[in-house]
C-alpha cells in the first residue's frame, strides 16, 4: 500500500471542475452544476443558466482530476484500501464546492465493489450510503445511492430487505419523475441482488415473460419516439438483461436449458448489443465444454476473444474460460496461462482477474 500522506502531498483535489449533464436527446450541457437536485439541474457558464428537468437527465458529473483520478486508478487495480482511504480524505475537504458530494459517494461506492471480493465490506458499504442519503436528502443522486445500498444490502445477507427497498426506489423514481432510466435501473439491481444471492428462479421470474424486464427494455430501446440518448441507455440495459436472464437460467436450469436459451436469442434478437451476443456464443461455448466438446468451445471461445468487441467483464470471461479449456487439453495449443495472465492484465478491475490471478499462484 502506497503511504497516505506521500500520495495526498503530490495530487491536488481536482483539476477539471467543469460539470457536465448528458440529456436523454443525446446531447450534453457543460458548465459549473450550481443545482443538481430531485426536481432539476442547473447549469451556469457564460451564456446563463440553464435549468434541465430531472425527467431529462441521463448522467452528471460534477468534477474530476486529482484524487478522483487517482481513486478510479486504485480501484481498477483492486487496490481497494488505497481508494477507499482517498476517497475518505476527498470527502473532507470543502473545495471545491461538490468535492464532499462526489467524494463521499463514491467512497460508498468503491466500499461496494471491494465487498463483490470481501463480503465483510458491505456493511460498511451500507453505513456510507446511509450517511451520504442523510446529508444528501434532495440530491439527484439520491436514486443512485439508495439502489447501491441496495446492493450492499444483498451481499450483506439481507436479500428481501434489498427487494424491498429496490421496490421502494422504483416507485420513488416515478413519483418524483425522475425518468423511466432510473425506474428500470432499479428493477435491473433487484434481480442483481436475487442472482449474487443465489436465487436464479426468482431473478428469472422478473426477466422473462411479456410483462418481464427483458421485454420491457427491449420495447424501450426500440420505441422511435423516445429521445436518441435515452434509446441508447435502454439498449444497454436491454442488453445486460439478457446476459442476466441466460446467467439465471444456467444457474437454476443448467448449462444444457441455457444453450438452448442463447440459440433462440440468437437467431432472433438481431437488434441486441454485442455484451449479449459475445455472453450468449461464451454460454454456448461452455455447453459444448461440458459435453466433451473441447476443440469446439475452443475455437468458438477463441473467436470471441478475437473478433468481439464486448466490454470488459465479458472479454474476461471469455478469455478465463478460454484458459479453462486450454488446460482441459492439456494446455495446446496455447497454455492456459497465457490467458489467465491476459484476463489479469486487461482487465484488473474485473472479478474474473481475481479468479485468473489464483490461477497463476499470485
Amino acid at each position: 500500500m502506497i503511504p497516505l500522506l506521500s500520495l495526498l502531498l503530490a495530487l491536488p483535489l481536482a483539476i477539471a471542475p467543469q460539470g457536465r449533464v448528458v440529456k436523454a436527446d443525446g446531447t450534453t450541457v457543460t458548465g459549473n452544476v450550481t443545482a443538481a437536485q430531485l426536481d432539476g439541474v442547473v447549469v451556469s457558464n457564460p451564456g446563463g443558466d440553464q435549468a434541465i428537468a430531472a425527467e431529462e437527465v441521463l448522467s452528471i458529473s460534477l468534477g474530476s482530476g486529482g484524487m478522483l483520478t487517482e481513486a478510479k486508478r486504485f480501484l481498477n487495480q483492486l487496490e481497494f484500501q488505497n481508494a477507499v482511504a482517498l476517497l475518505e480524505e476527498a470527502g473532507n475537504s470543502s473545495e471545491p464546492a461538490w468535492m464532499p458530494v462526489v467524494a463521499k459517494l463514491r467512497h460508498a461506492e468503491a466500499l461496494l465493489a471491494w465487498s463483490a471480493f470481501d463480503a465483510d465490506r458491505a456493511g460498511e458499504a451500507i453505513s456510507s450510503f446511509q450517511i451520504w442519503l442523510a446529508t444528501y436528502p434532495e440530491h439527484y443522486w439520491v436514486a443512485r445511492a439508495r439502489i447501491g445500498m441496495a446492493r450492499a444490502m444483498g451481499r450483506a445477507g439481507q436479500i428481501d430487505e434489498a427487494a424491498q427497498e429496490l421496490q421502494k426506489i422504483t416507485s420513488f423514481a416515478f413519483e418524483k419523475n425522475l425518468g423511466k432510466q432510473v425506474e428500470l435501473a432499479a428493477r435491473i439491481a433487484r434481480c442483481q441482488v436475487y442472482l449474487e444471492g443465489d436465487r436464479a428462479k426468482l431473478a428469472r421470474q422478473r426477466l422473462e415473460g411479456s410483462s418481464g424486464l427483458v421485454a420491457t427494455l427491449k420495447s424501450a430501446a426500440q420505441d422511435e419516439k423516445s429521445p436518441p440518448g435515452l434509446r441508447a441507455t435502454m439498449l444497454n440495459s436491454w442488453t445486460q438483461s439478457v446476459v442476466m436472464l441466460g446467467d439465471a437460467i444456467q444457474a437454476s436450469d443448467g448449462t444444457s436449458n441455457a444453450k438452448s436459451f442463447w440459440e433462440r436469442t440468437l437467431r432472433s434478437e438481431r437488434g441486441i448489443g454485442v455484451d449479449a451476443r459475445a455472453a450468449g456464443k461464451i454460454a454456448i461455448a461452455q455447453a459444448a465444454r461440458e459435453a466433451g466438446q473441447l476443440r469446439e468451445a475452443q475455437f468458438a471461445l477463441a473467436e470471441v476473444a478475437a473478433t468481439m468487441n464486448a466490454g470488459p467483464e465479458t472479454m474476461a470471461r471469455a478469455l478465463y474460460t478460454l484458459g479453462e479449456v486450454c488446460e482441459d487439453l492439456d494446455n495446446t495449443p496455447t497454455p492456459g496461462n497465457t490467458y489467465f495472465r491476459r484476463v489479469a492484465e486487461r482487465y484488473s478491475a474485473s472479478p474474473w482477474a481475481a479468479k485468473a490471478r489464483q490461477k497463476l499462484g499470485q
